[in-house]
């Protein structure tokens, strides 16, 4: 992710002009500038951006019709996140990513600590290079916005964290390791992570906008007793599986596999996407440290493995691949694999018990699904599926056996 300079009016609106540290970006019209500017009005070499140590500078080249920083005319002026350069009819925006405009933090910080005031707040603001929409939806940790890309125009989902989220540092390094880890995987059954940012009491993430419902929508919507159709869940288990084994060959685990982080985009052919990234962690170096405060259960209880339940144990891409089974006992039984009176009694089935065949439930679901799921959520990880290598490997057998597309 890189700073740069959007045209926001003029013959050229719509480019961008990335800036480094160290170099000079000379703006005019000139084959010579760094921009070929359309706009007449604008000499041929009429100002440039000095980067240095993380500060802009603006100087005007000696112009004819001059060099505006904010409507004011200047000689040399350092610039901030969200200032305007104005030459001739052509109006640029300086965006340093990952800072949100001042207007926006002002506005977050005035508001009541509440979700509606936080919607009100941020609705028609701008962070960073995004332009702030309509709600989506309300969750544990965030609210998540329709929001548009002012560089190209294309719509994302933007996640805004909870404002009392910043107010602990370690959760904003909780959120700094993850959007590390995270920011650089793409697949097609993965939801993007596109960018994120930090300043005052907004923390964000930018992700793919997936025009579509969540996995946990869809059982409510067209479930028969909440079970859908043992072709449909072998559909998301396969695209899920290769969503995790993408992230496992860049050493990430999910930690968080259920149907409201599945997402289904609308249209032909069925396609799903993993989503919410945003508890994963990487295993290898100083990204292995957990972004989870210790002794803090993260997700729903029934989707968990038994080792994510105890507070020292070791936990690796073999939960996800239990949650994954757990999601698919869900699609094909339309009931949780486990469930108690209280949490303490559905920590125990968890723990102890073996989860009832799903055939029980949907004798249409073949033997092969059926046994691949249960060894996905063996209560001990060394019996289950070993990588989502090993349990794609399988998922497309049965597929192909059933002579399924997946």
């Amino acid at each position: 992710m890189q700073d740069y300079l959007l045209v926001v009016a003029g013959p050229d609106e719509g480019r961008t002009f990335p800036l480094a540290d160290g170099k000079t970006l000379l703006i005019g019209r000139s084959q010579k500038s760094d921009t070929e500017l359309k706009d007449l009005q604008v000499s041929r070499l009429h100002c440039e951006v000095r980067c240095a140590e993380g500060k802009y500078t603006v100087v005007d080249n000696e112009s004819a019709s001059g060099t505006f920083v904010n409507n004011a005319r200047i000689k040399e002026q350092v610039l901030k996140q969200g200032d305007t350069i104005r030459i001739g009819e052509t109006l640029l925006k300086l965006h340093i990513v990952g800072i949100p405009d001042a207007q926006t933090i002002a506005a977050a910080q005035k508001a009541p600590r509440n979700l509606q005031a936080e919607s009100a707040a941020l609705t028609g603001q701008t962070i960073s290079h995004y332009v702030i929409g309509n709600l989506i939806a309300k969750g544990k940790t965030g609210t998540i916005y329709k929001a548009r890309d002012e560089r190209d125009g294309k719509d994302v989902a933007l996640k805004v964290l909870h404002p009392n989220f910043a107010e602990d540092e370690d959760d904003v390094q909780r959120f700094v390791r993850a959007m590390k880890t995270t920011v650089s995987l793409r697949h097609p059954n993965l939801v993007a992570i596109l960018g994120a940012g930090k300043n005052g009491p907004v923390c964000w993430v930018a992700m793919e906008y997936v025009d579509g419902e969540s996995l946990a929508k869809v059982i409510q919507r067209i479930g028969t007793a909440n079970m859908l159709d043992w072709h449909y869940a072998l559909t998301v288990a396969v695209h899920i599986a290769r969503a995790l084994q993408a992230a496992h060959e860049q050493h990430i685990i999910h930690r968080n596999v259920m149907p409201e982080n599945i997402l289904i985009p609308k249209g032909t052919p069925l396609t799903a996407k993993l989503g919410d990234l945003m508890l994963a962690k990487a295993l290898d170096g100083i990204k292995s440290k957990p972004i989870t405060r210790p002794g803090e259960l993260v997700g729903d209880l029934v989707y968990m493995s038994p080792e994510r339940t105890r507070e020292d144990a070791a936990v690796d891409t073999r939960a996800d691949i239990y949650g994954l089974g757990a999601t698919l006992y869900v699609l094909l039984t339309g009931r949780p694999p486990f469930e108690g009176g209280t949490l303490i009694q559905t920590l125990a089935k968890i723990r102890q018990e073996d989860p009832v065949p799903p055939k029980k439930y949907q004798l249409s679901v073949p033997d092969g699904m059926q046994d691949i799921v249960l060894k996905m959520m063996a209560k001990r990880p060394e019996l289950r599926y070993q990588t989502p290598a090993d349990l794609l490997k399988d998922l497309e057998r049965l597929a192909k056996f059933q002579g399924m597309t997946v």
